[in-house]
């Protein structure tokens, strides 16, 4: 099969419109979405009719399939989460309730499961209720970390080299104290980790973007809370600013894929009260621990 694909902006999204995922494929049909994936970090495929086992079955062409340790937030399968401001027997929940609290928490620049020490490769998520175009809000939004590296100043890469930010699942309650305690099972499995602030790319010629999220930590190692903070907020004012960005406005039937290792995302705020959104999302597992600059990259 051979799909049309049309650039959403340079270097970061393509659109597929002429493919139906709910089929099976060729392998030569997925090795040339994995190429166009590599190059452009978003794929968004429209008109898309799918079922929690076929959008298991496609994402399973990209590697192992993460497991959630959120039981409640899943459906069937453990390894699809329920992305929504809408319980599983279908009932409107209000922007108070804990699955909503959820959303708001990734209305922060983010990139999913940095919390764990070896971070997802890629999400998925369809779907399945939208807002209306008339609705102000509930787009989401991407940008390219290659591109903030490249277009820092000099200065602040340097001074990047050799730090980490801490990652943990718990910061959430942080930010909404009114979230439940994680339970012992999410402690054990997903304690804090530390990540270097520069990702290299062993699969790129070890080209170097930024790494961190907004909505999974502050906090800086070697550094005090105040200058780590301090630090952490300049990075994301840089990339709130970043012209190398793309907003997706939801359609009913999308499946949008994203690279987690080079971009970072963010819901953009919507009335959860007046507006229900339901999207289904599966990730696949990273391969590895990250790797930063002080490694040696001939030993990569």
């Amino acid at each position: 099969m051979v799909f049309k694909s049309l650039e959403i902006l340079h270097n970061l999204g393509a659109i597929i419109d002429d493919i139906d995922l709910s089929n099976t494929l060729s392998d030569k049909d997925i090795l040339e979405i994995k190429d166009l994936f590599f190059n452009k970090h978003i794929l968004v495929f429209k008109n898309q009719n799918l079922s929690e086992e076929e959008q298991l079955k496609f994402t399973e062409n990209f590697g192992n399939l993460e497991i959630y340790p959120e039981f409640d937030k899943t459906n069937d399968s453990s390894k699809t989460y329920h992305v929504a401001n809408v319980s599983q027997d279908g009932k409107h929940l209000t922007d108070n309730d804990e699955m909503s609290l959820y959303q708001k928490v990734n209305q922060r620049w983010h990139t999913d499961s940095s919390y764990r020490f070896t971070p997802s490769y890629a999400s998925l998520l369809y779907g399945i209720e939208v807002l209306p175009d008339s609705a102000e809000g509930g787009e989401t939004e991407f940008v390219n970390m290659f591109k903030v590296y490249e277009n820092l100043e000099e200065p602040l890469k340097l001074k990047l080299e050799s730090l980490h930010m801490v990652h943990y699942y718990e910061f959430g309650r942080r930010l909404f104290p009114e979230l439940p305690p994680i339970s012992t099972y999410e402690k054990k499995n997903v304690p804090p980790v530390s990540h270097p602030l520069i990702r290299l790319h062993p699969d790129r010629n070890n080209e170097k973007s930024l790494f961190f999220t907004a909505n999974a930590g502050n906090q800086i190692g070697g550094m005090s809370q105040k200058e780590g903070e301090d630090l952490h907020k300049s990075l994301v004012d840089i990339v709130s600013k970043s012209p190398y960005r793309y907003k997706h406005r939801w359609q009913k039937g999308d499946l949008v894929m994203w690279d987690n290792k080079c971009l970072l995302h963010r819901a953009i705020p919507y009335d959860m009260n007046q507006y229900r959104r339901v999207f289904r999302r599966t990730t696949v597992a990273g391969l590895g621990a990250i790797k930063g600059p002080f490694l040696d990259p001939a030993k990569l």
